[in-house]
């Protein structure tokens, strides 16, 4: 008993800190759009040490589970860049290119029913917030997938992902879900307390 509590525990703990670092990764690099946006940044309270947190918090996520972690981490540079397909990063790849070999770095350390599992769970998530962030992220010039296909079907597609990660893994579908909501339930507090 006490063993499946230890193991949920620290599944949920390592999906929020891995959660953590992607929050910070991704506001950093979207500092100027927030700005313009009036949108809350963490970026504003920590300045150039935003991307040193990150990496402290990945770090952190690693070490108590790193095959839950890093998977949701390389899916979250995938879902990432589906925005960017065919821009040109420093490495001289596309977006398609980064992400197709972030996959098979993925498929390689971890198989492939965690990398779906993950990819399944992040690109949810996405669509979700993309219909959460719909108004501000049109108003910004953003064509987020809510934008482009409409809340409802973005809100069907969400559920047939995270249905998909379930029947993956029912096992890892419940903590790293609990860790997702704790993480998101903190940032809409802090989302709130910056418009007030």
């Amino acid at each position: 008993m006490w063993l499946a509590i230890s193991d949920f525990a620290s599944v949920v703990a390592a999906v929020v800190c891995c959660a953590v670092a992607i929050k910070l990764a991704d506001d950093y690099l979207d500092q100027e759009q927030d700005r313009l946006a009036g949108q809350p940044n963490w970026s504003n309270a920590l300045g150039t040490g935003t991307m040193l947190y990150a990496i402290f918090f990945l770090s952190i996520a690693a070490a108590i589970n790193s095959s839950v972690s890093l998977s949701l981490f390389f899916a979250s540079y995938m879902i990432g860049m589906f925005n960017d397909l065919h821009s040109r990063f420093p490495l001289g790849l596309t977006g398609w290119q980064e992400s197709l070999l972030t996959l098979l770095i993925s498929l390689g350390l971890f198989g492939w029913e965690i990398t779906f599992f993950s990819l399944s769970l992040v690109f949810a998530v996405q669509l979700i917030d993309d219909c959460i962030d719909i108004n501000v992220d049109s108003h910004s010039g953003q064509r987020n997938y809510a934008c482009r296909l409409g809340c409802l079907e973005c809100i069907l597609t969400a559920l047939l992902a995270l249905l998909f990660a379930w029947w993956l893994n029912e096992a890892l579908f419940f903590p790293v879900v609990t860790g997702i909501v704790l993480v998101y339930a903190g940032l809409l507090r802090f989302t709130v307390n910056y418009h007030v």
